[in-house]
Protein backbone atom coordinates (compact mmCIF):
# COMPACT_ATOMS: atom_id res chain seq x y z
CA UNK A 1 0.00 0.00 0.00
CA UNK A 2 1.68 3.34 -1.22
CA UNK A 3 1.85 6.58 1.23
CA UNK A 4 -0.99 8.21 -1.14
CA UNK A 5 -3.44 5.26 -0.57
CA UNK A 6 -2.31 5.67 3.35
CA UNK A 7 -3.07 9.32 3.62
CA UNK A 8 -7.04 8.14 1.52
CA UNK A 9 -7.70 5.92 3.93
CA UNK A 10 -7.01 8.34 6.72
CA UNK A 11 -9.18 10.97 5.68
CA UNK A 12 -11.78 8.47 4.93
CA UNK A 13 -11.79 7.60 8.83
CA UNK A 14 -11.65 11.03 10.16
CA UNK A 15 -14.85 11.37 7.84
CA UNK A 16 -16.68 8.53 9.27
CA UNK A 17 -16.14 10.11 12.82
CA UNK A 18 -16.71 13.33 11.89
CA UNK A 19 -20.10 12.46 10.17
CA UNK A 20 -20.88 9.60 13.35
CA UNK A 21 -20.40 12.27 15.57
CA UNK A 22 -22.28 15.04 13.60
CA UNK A 23 -25.40 12.77 13.20
CA UNK A 24 -25.14 11.85 17.31
CA UNK A 25 -25.47 15.64 17.56
CA UNK A 26 -27.91 16.55 15.38
CA UNK A 27 -30.41 13.57 16.30
CA UNK A 28 -29.34 14.41 20.44
CA UNK A 29 -30.87 17.46 19.48
CA UNK A 30 -33.76 16.65 17.49
CA UNK A 31 -34.91 14.63 20.49
CA UNK A 32 -34.46 17.08 22.78
CA UNK A 33 -36.15 19.72 21.34
CA UNK A 34 -39.11 17.45 20.00
CA UNK A 35 -42.59 18.35 20.87
CA UNK A 36 -42.95 14.91 21.57
CA UNK A 37 -40.76 14.84 24.61
CA UNK A 38 -42.37 17.59 26.35
CA UNK A 39 -43.96 17.36 29.51
CA UNK A 40 -47.99 17.31 29.97
CA UNK A 41 -48.50 15.02 33.11
CA UNK A 42 -47.09 15.05 36.51
CA UNK A 43 -48.14 12.38 38.97
CA UNK A 44 -47.03 11.63 43.05
CA UNK A 45 -47.26 8.43 44.38
CA UNK A 46 -49.51 9.85 47.24
CA UNK A 47 -52.28 12.69 47.99
CA UNK A 48 -50.52 14.70 50.60
CA UNK A 49 -51.31 18.39 51.41
CA UNK A 50 -48.41 20.16 49.91
CA UNK A 51 -47.69 23.55 48.16
CA UNK A 52 -46.81 21.93 44.48
CA UNK A 53 -47.71 25.42 42.46
CA UNK A 54 -44.42 25.85 41.50
CA UNK A 55 -44.24 22.31 39.55
CA UNK A 56 -46.62 23.81 36.70
CA UNK A 57 -43.64 25.72 35.71
CA UNK A 58 -42.47 22.18 34.15
CA UNK A 59 -45.34 21.54 32.04
CA UNK A 60 -44.44 21.94 28.23
CA UNK A 61 -40.34 21.50 29.15
CA UNK A 62 -38.42 18.90 27.54
CA UNK A 63 -38.50 15.97 29.79
CA UNK A 64 -35.26 15.41 29.11
CA UNK A 65 -33.86 18.60 31.04
CA UNK A 66 -35.56 17.64 34.28
CA UNK A 67 -33.49 16.88 37.23
CA UNK A 68 -33.12 17.49 40.74
CA UNK A 69 -32.46 20.99 40.74
CA UNK A 70 -35.64 21.32 38.66
CA UNK A 71 -37.60 20.95 41.91
CA UNK A 72 -35.78 23.60 44.38
CA UNK A 73 -38.32 25.92 44.28
CA UNK A 74 -40.79 22.62 45.44
CA UNK A 75 -37.85 22.00 48.61
CA UNK A 76 -38.24 26.11 49.74
CA UNK A 77 -42.25 25.73 49.65
CA UNK A 78 -42.46 22.29 51.68
CA UNK A 79 -39.24 22.30 54.47
CA UNK A 80 -41.12 18.92 55.21
CA UNK A 81 -39.99 17.16 52.11
CA UNK A 82 -36.94 15.27 52.39
CA UNK A 83 -36.93 13.66 49.24
CA UNK A 84 -38.21 13.87 45.53
CA UNK A 85 -37.79 10.32 43.13
CA UNK A 86 -38.17 11.33 40.12
CA UNK A 87 -39.47 8.98 37.28
CA UNK A 88 -39.59 9.85 33.62
CA UNK A 89 -42.33 7.67 31.85
CA UNK A 90 -41.18 8.50 28.04
CA UNK A 91 -42.85 10.53 26.19
CA UNK A 92 -44.34 13.08 28.25
CA UNK A 93 -45.18 12.09 31.66
CA UNK A 94 -43.48 12.56 35.20
CA UNK A 95 -44.09 10.87 38.61
CA UNK A 96 -42.58 11.61 41.73
CA UNK A 97 -42.12 9.81 45.02
CA UNK A 98 -42.54 12.28 47.73
CA UNK A 99 -40.46 11.40 50.98
CA UNK A 100 -41.32 13.66 54.39
CA UNK A 101 -39.36 14.64 56.95
CA UNK A 102 -40.60 12.55 60.51
CA UNK A 103 -42.72 14.14 62.26
CA UNK A 104 -41.76 13.75 66.04
CA UNK A 105 -44.32 15.36 68.46
CA UNK A 106 -46.96 18.13 69.53
CA UNK A 107 -45.54 20.83 70.88
CA UNK A 108 -48.35 23.20 72.70
CA UNK A 109 -47.80 25.95 74.41
CA UNK A 110 -49.37 26.99 77.21
CA UNK A 111 -47.91 30.41 78.30
CA UNK A 112 -50.81 32.50 76.90
CA UNK A 113 -54.73 32.07 77.01
CA UNK A 114 -54.78 31.16 73.18
CA UNK A 115 -52.88 27.45 72.98
CA UNK A 116 -50.94 26.94 69.99
CA UNK A 117 -49.96 23.68 68.68
CA UNK A 118 -46.96 23.28 66.57
CA UNK A 119 -46.08 20.40 64.98
CA UNK A 120 -42.40 19.43 65.46
CA UNK A 121 -40.26 17.58 62.23
CA UNK A 122 -37.01 15.91 62.29
CA UNK A 123 -35.65 18.57 60.46
CA UNK A 124 -36.47 21.56 63.02
CA UNK A 125 -38.87 22.61 60.81
CA UNK A 126 -42.51 22.94 62.87
CA UNK A 127 -46.06 24.17 61.50
CA UNK A 128 -48.92 25.14 63.21
CA UNK A 129 -51.96 23.43 63.10
CA UNK A 130 -55.47 23.47 64.87
CA UNK A 131 -55.34 19.95 66.03
CA UNK A 132 -53.15 17.78 67.64
CA UNK A 133 -52.47 14.75 66.06
CA UNK A 134 -53.07 11.74 68.21
CA UNK A 135 -50.52 9.39 66.51
CA UNK A 136 -47.74 11.42 68.41
CA UNK A 137 -46.47 12.01 71.32
CA UNK A 138 -46.96 15.69 73.26
CA UNK A 139 -45.08 18.29 74.66
CA UNK A 140 -46.33 20.72 76.76
CA UNK A 141 -44.72 24.15 77.84
CA UNK A 142 -46.72 24.90 81.29
CA UNK A 143 -43.88 27.82 81.60
CA UNK A 144 -40.97 29.95 80.44
CA UNK A 145 -38.40 31.05 78.90
CA UNK A 146 -37.40 28.64 76.50
CA UNK A 147 -34.19 28.31 75.43
CA UNK A 148 -33.08 28.60 71.60
CA UNK A 149 -31.59 24.58 71.51
CA UNK A 150 -35.16 23.76 73.43
CA UNK A 151 -36.33 22.10 69.49
CA UNK A 152 -32.80 20.52 69.10
CA UNK A 153 -32.49 18.86 72.18
CA UNK A 154 -36.72 17.56 71.89
CA UNK A 155 -35.46 16.40 68.05
CA UNK A 156 -32.52 14.44 69.57
CA UNK A 157 -34.61 13.32 72.99
CA UNK A 158 -37.01 11.06 70.08
CA UNK A 159 -34.76 10.50 67.27
CA UNK A 160 -32.75 8.61 70.20
CA UNK A 161 -36.16 7.09 71.60
CA UNK A 162 -37.11 5.77 67.59
CA UNK A 163 -34.08 3.07 68.79
CA UNK A 164 -36.86 1.38 71.46
CA UNK A 165 -40.21 -0.06 71.44
CA UNK A 166 -43.30 1.99 72.92
CA UNK A 167 -46.28 3.29 72.34
CA UNK A 168 -45.15 7.13 71.32
CA UNK A 169 -48.83 8.90 71.64
CA UNK A 170 -48.84 7.74 75.35
CA UNK A 171 -46.18 9.53 76.12
CA UNK A 172 -46.31 13.29 77.20
CA UNK A 173 -43.18 15.57 78.09
CA UNK A 174 -43.97 18.80 80.60
CA UNK A 175 -41.44 21.69 80.51
CA UNK A 176 -42.41 24.28 83.43
CA UNK A 177 -39.45 26.12 82.40
CA UNK A 178 -36.56 24.94 84.19
CA UNK A 179 -36.98 20.85 84.34
CA UNK A 180 -38.87 18.23 82.35
CA UNK A 181 -41.36 15.50 82.97
CA UNK A 182 -42.48 12.46 81.03
CA UNK A 183 -45.35 10.71 81.90
CA UNK A 184 -45.98 7.11 80.53
CA UNK A 185 -48.52 5.16 81.49
CA UNK A 186 -48.51 4.95 85.18
CA UNK A 187 -44.85 6.09 85.62
CA UNK A 188 -43.42 10.35 86.15
CA UNK A 189 -39.69 9.97 84.72
CA UNK A 190 -38.14 12.82 86.33
CA UNK A 191 -35.62 14.09 83.78
CA UNK A 192 -34.21 17.77 84.66
CA UNK A 193 -33.10 20.16 82.72
CA UNK A 194 -33.90 20.57 78.92
CA UNK A 195 -29.95 19.94 78.45
CA UNK A 196 -28.14 16.33 77.48
CA UNK A 197 -31.79 14.67 76.28
CA UNK A 198 -30.06 12.40 73.66
CA UNK A 199 -28.06 10.23 76.53
CA UNK A 200 -31.84 10.52 78.91
CA UNK A 201 -33.57 9.03 76.08
CA UNK A 202 -31.34 6.36 75.98
CA UNK A 203 -32.05 5.16 79.81
CA UNK A 204 -35.74 6.02 79.46
CA UNK A 205 -36.10 4.35 76.14
CA UNK A 206 -35.18 1.28 78.26
CA UNK A 207 -37.84 1.92 80.72
CA UNK A 208 -40.48 2.39 78.51
CA UNK A 209 -39.96 -0.28 76.83
CA UNK A 210 -39.72 -2.43 79.46
CA UNK A 211 -42.64 -0.94 81.27
CA UNK A 212 -41.63 -2.61 84.56
CA UNK A 213 -41.97 0.51 86.75
CA UNK A 214 -44.83 1.93 88.38
CA UNK A 215 -44.34 5.07 90.22
CA UNK A 216 -41.60 7.89 89.65
CA UNK A 217 -38.21 7.61 87.99
CA UNK A 218 -35.84 10.70 88.77
CA UNK A 219 -32.46 11.34 86.70
CA UNK A 220 -29.82 11.77 89.51
CA UNK A 221 -27.33 12.22 85.82
CA UNK A 222 -27.87 11.67 82.32
CA UNK A 223 -27.23 8.11 83.06
CA UNK A 224 -27.96 7.39 86.34
CA UNK A 225 -31.81 7.29 88.25
CA UNK A 226 -33.28 6.87 91.72
CA UNK A 227 -36.48 4.64 91.51
CA UNK A 228 -39.24 4.37 93.34
CA UNK A 229 -41.62 1.96 91.95
CA UNK A 230 -44.49 0.32 93.47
Amino acid sequence: MNEFTQIQLRTFKSFLVFSLLVLVVSLTFIVTTSQKYRISQIDFDSNIDLNFQSIDTLYGDSIWFVDENSFEDVYNDNPEIKNLSITKLLPTNLFLSVQLYEELTNIIDLRSSIKGVLILYENNYTVETKEIRNYLPVVEILNGPVGDGFNGEIISFFKTLDKYEYINNLLKISYDGVNLNAAYDKTIYELGDALDLGRKASVLGKYLSENSCEGIVRFITSESTIEKCK
